[in-house]
């Protein structure tokens, strides 16, 4: 198997990799420091990832540099040594921390870790001060393994990946970061709950009556970058309900023990490059609107009674036959983002050389499976042309409850 199908496989169950190349195009468009580098060796631009109309332009690239320049001070300002960006995407926030003295751990998924990695060590000054690794941010095991050589606490940030996690999805990664936060000390920062409230807001103060139709082009951008179509969960405030969404959110914290301070976007967002593509009333409306904008500093709720949560840690594991047209495959352990593409690699293999008719998968050993899994099992089910000959059995409560929250129980099950 050569590398380059190995990587397709990946980007398959892991599409939502190409937001991230979109946005680091924005920001070498915004004029952000080594973006423009960045995109060079990426040999990517705006154009081939669907971004063509310049003012849904304009507007995304207000909402990216205002996150990056503002986080940026976020994270300085805690005075925390090491940054752990997750995910950390392809964005030059690794140069601008190391050049301030900072450790930086960027942890992405993995086709995008060794894309980027060798990237930026070849752009920074610093290369020493970086560590950069393949996770699934819902197994807890990838990442406390990458972090066990990190000393003293860390500021983990997160920017634009909790919006595209099924309900099960963020309660995995809020309970690791939990775990991550009482492992090593520190706080979290992160403009995802509020970030629909941001790009409302900031498209409605520069681009008016256009706001909404652009919005949803953007929303269609997105979705179909990433193949999700829900960007929502009990950890993102919706516009449409704040006050009872943001107490949802901030309840959703509780459970896990956390507590959040917001941070007043206005109040700590540096002057922006892209202002120079705007008017001075315009700029005037972005400054007001970002007033009613909120990034949230999250730490340990140390009044609250611990919880615990233990993830089952039983490696991966398939084993898979095909007679009389029959795909049957019995799964162990996680199907996540590592995992799933080892599922489609042995499904294809297997339709490539001959005819299926009937899948059957046994389920008993699975005790969580995330969206990229689901994704596998969704193009397995869709192959069939008869759809009542895929069959799932042994299928535990948790992972029956993931399935009925994503809707996927009415098609698998």
């Amino acid at each position: 198997m050569n590398m380059r199908k190995e990587i397709d496989y990946r980007a398959i169950v892991n599409p939502v990799y190409l937001t991230a190349k979109t946005a680091v195009c924005l920001m070498a468009n915004a004029g952000i420091s080594g973006a423009e580098e960045i995109v060079r060796k990426l040999n990517v631009n705006s154009v081939d990832l669907g971004m063509t109309d310049a003012e849904m332009m304009l507007g995304n690239e207000l909402v990216v540099e205002a996150k990056f320049r503002t986080m940026c001070r976020l994270i300085e300002e805690t005075g925390i040594q090491t940054n752990v960006d997750l995910p950390c995407g392809y964005t030059p926030k690794v140069l601008h921390m190391t050049e301030k003295g900072l450790r930086f751990v960027g942890m992405d998924l993995p086709i995008v870790a060794q894309e980027i990695a060798p990237i930026l060590l070849s752009l920074a000054s610093h290369p020493e001060r970086i560590q950069i690794h393949g996770v699934d941010a819902t197994n807890l095991e990838s990442l406390t393994a990458e972090l066990n050589s990190v000393d003293g606490p860390i500021c983990i940030s997160t920017e634009g990946m909790m919006m595209y996690f099924t309900e099960s999805e963020a309660s995995a990664v809020v309970s690791n970061i939990r775990h991550l936060l009482e492992q090593h000390g520190g706080c979290w920062i992160t403009p995802d709950p509020e970030f629909m409230l941001q790009f409302f807001l900031t498209f409605q103060s520069v681009l008016g009556e256009k706001a909404i139709r652009k919005l949803e082009e953007s929303r269609k951008a997105a979705t179909g970058q990433s193949d999700v179509i829900n960007l929502t969960n009990s950890f993102i405030v919706r516009p449409a309900d704040i006050e009872g969404s943001m107490e949802r959110s901030l309840a959703f914290l509780r459970q896990h023990n956390l507590k959040a301070e917001r941070i007043n976007l206005a109040e700590n967002m540096p002057e922006l490059s892209t202002y120079r593509k705007l008017t001075p009333e315009q700029v005037a409306a972005f400054k007001s609107a970002m007033g009613k904008c909120f990034y949230w500093k999250i730490t340990l709720d140390v009044d609250r009674k611990q919880k615990e949560s233990k993830q089952e840690t039983q490696p991966f594991g398939m084993d898979y036959t095909l007679k009389d047209k029959v795909f049957s495959v019995s799964l162990r352990g996680r199907v996540d983002t590592i995992t799933a593409p080892e599922l489609l690699r042995a499904w294809e293999t297997e339709k490539s050389d001959h005819e299926i008719t009937a899948i059957e998968v046994d389920c008993s050993g699975l005790p969580y499976i995330s969206s990229a899994g689901l994704r596998v099992l969704l193009m397995m089910y869709k192959s069939l042309e008869d759809k009542s000959r895929f069959k799932m059995t042994g299928v535990r409560e948790e992972v029956r409850e993931i399935l009925e929250t994503t809707g996927f129980d009415q098609l698998l099950l």
